[in-house]
């Protein structure tokens, strides 16, 4: 986000938590300086934390925390090259997190209209790391590339391996045979601490007529599991269709998985897996539309049924904005979801990680604007639905809830929002009430796009399939309007 003319200021985190298990963030403060048109300077803070909660830590896991400082100097020809500079260092380490000092340096070249390369290289406590890629415009219509990148801990990387470096080498070539058609190919290999493998990709994209487009793509690859070294080998196809014409806008897709999946004992089981998609759009009048949605997965095990999982989702909805008053929005939805969870995501004795769902929804979302700074809104829903905690004996459940909401915007000085939420959340069928606020302030970045920070003082979610109660506390939004 920019804060000055030439002051810019970037924020990120990451969290991963698993229940009984390995818990990390990682939190970065980054503030950038264009000095000059050509030379910039960054500095940066970063924090990392590393906690195993297992009943049973492994001698060889790392924990503790770590706090980084970077530096990094900038400077553009303007011409046909750039160059930068960084050094990091560790400020404080606990427990046996190892110090991440780092020094490099990176550049790229435009070596002629067509082909350009960037590299580069460092090294520190952690290992050396390095970026070769290339790209080259074989013609108008045509282009190749070549990426590879070898990544120890970096302050401007959040996603990034625990221990050791994490190695991706990306090749492929992207060719538009015409305004209508494109096609590309890609191999892409990669290796971290969990997974090692080769996938080769392909697809292609066709627009016979302005208003209807077709794609499709294939991935074929191996991956390998560098804890138990099992392998899994994949083959996947996918294809969609897209139609617009006028007030009518439609898309259709289908993707097909197979996996042969190598167990600790050596047994190979199968897994197959469907996903089907589909959405529509129906502009009755400047002020009616209609908007529907149905998505339906089913995911096949050889090794039984106990094994299987399912997923589907309906929505049917309506859209209203009075052209003559358009200070009024509202929204109805009618929303029917089924889930039932693979065996990946079930826990001890057969008991699901999430619920077995049935779930039958009606909502109510209303809108005004008072002025040009406030605007008041509600929303009500209905839930009547099932639930089952067992998936080998399933015994469902009355789970009906309604939600109600208020709110308020507020634009309290331009492109500054605020917004304050008031909830009430009852489940019938178990007579328990919830109930609390949530409040964001945000921030307009230009005309589609709008970033927010909020709190949610309650643990529900506004949406009543999303059954977990673990939604307190802090988060980001990103709201996007065309």
């Amino acid at each position: 986000m920019p804060v000055a003319e030439r002051v810019s200021l970037t924020l990120k985190a990451d969290t991963r938590i698993q229940d009984q298990g390995l818990a990390t963030e990682a939190r970065e403060l980054d503030i950038g300086w264009d000095v000059t048109e050509r030379w910039s300077v960054s500095t940066g803070v970063r924090e990392d934390l590393r906690r195993d909660d297992s009943a049973v830590v492994p001698l060889t896991q790392v924990e503790g925390e770590r706090r980084d400082a970077v530096v990094q100097v900038a400077y553009d020809s303007q011409q046909r090259w750039s160059a930068y500079g960084f050094a990091q260092d560790t400020a404080d380490v606990t427990g046996t997190m190892e110090e991440n000092g780092r020094v490099g340096f990176g550049s790229s070249y435009q070596i002629s209209e067509r082909l350009g390369v960037d590299i580069e290289i460092s090294d520190g406590d952690l290992g050396r790391g390095g970026k070769l890629g290339t790209n080259y415009i074989h013609s108008d219509r045509t282009s190749l590339y070549l990426n590879y990148a070898l990544e120890n801990e970096r302050t401007d990387n959040a996603l990034r391996s625990a221990r050791g470096s994490e190695g991706r080498l990306v090749a492929g070539a992207r060719t538009r045979f015409a305004d209508s058609a494109s096609v590309f190919l890609e191999e892409r290999y990669q290796r971290n601490d969990m997974v090692t493998g080769l996938t080769h990709s392909t697809g292609i994209s066709y627009a016979p007529v302005e208003r209807l487009n077709i794609s499709a793509n294939t991935d074929i690859g191996v991956l390998q599991n560098v804890q138990t070294g099992a392998e899994t080998d994949r083959t996947a196809a996918g294809m969609s269709v897209g139609y617009g014409f006028g007030d009518v806008q439609f898309s259709s897709g289908f993707e097909f998985r197979h996996d042969d999946v190598e167990e600790p004992d050596l047994s190979i089981s199968t897994r197959e897996t469907n996903l089907y998609r589909n959405s529509f759009k129906y502009q009755v009048n400047p002020a009616l539309r209609l908007i529907g949605k149905l998505n339906h997965s089913d995911s096949e095990s050889s090794e039984g049924q106990f094994y299987d999982g399912e997923f589907t989702e309906a929505v049917f909805g309506t859209a209203l904005r009075p052209v003559v008053h358009d200070r009024f929005n509202a929204l109805l939805k009618l929303t029917y979801f089924y889930n039932v969870p693979t065996v990946e995501q079930v826990a001890l004795h057969d008991t699901p990680v999430e619920f077995i769902q049935r779930s039958r929804i009606a909502s109510l979302d209303l809108s005004y604007d008072i002025g040009t700074r406030w605007s008041v809104g509600a929303k009500y829903a209905s839930r009547t639905g099932e639930l089952s905690l067992d998936r080998a004996t399933r015994v469902f459940f009355d789970n009906g809830a309604t939600l109600i909401v208020l709110r308020a915007d507020w634009e309290f000085k331009e492109g500054w929002e605020a917004l304050i939420e008031t909830r009430r959340l009852d489940v019938v069928d178990l007579g328990e009430q919830r109930s609390g606020a949530l409040l964001v302030v945000s921030r307009s970045l230009g005309s589609h796009v709008k970033l927010g920070i909020g709190y949610n003082f309650t643990d529900f979610s506004d949406d009543l399939t999303d059954l977990d109660f673990d939604h307190r506390g802090a988060f980001l939004s990103l709201t996007g309007a065309l």
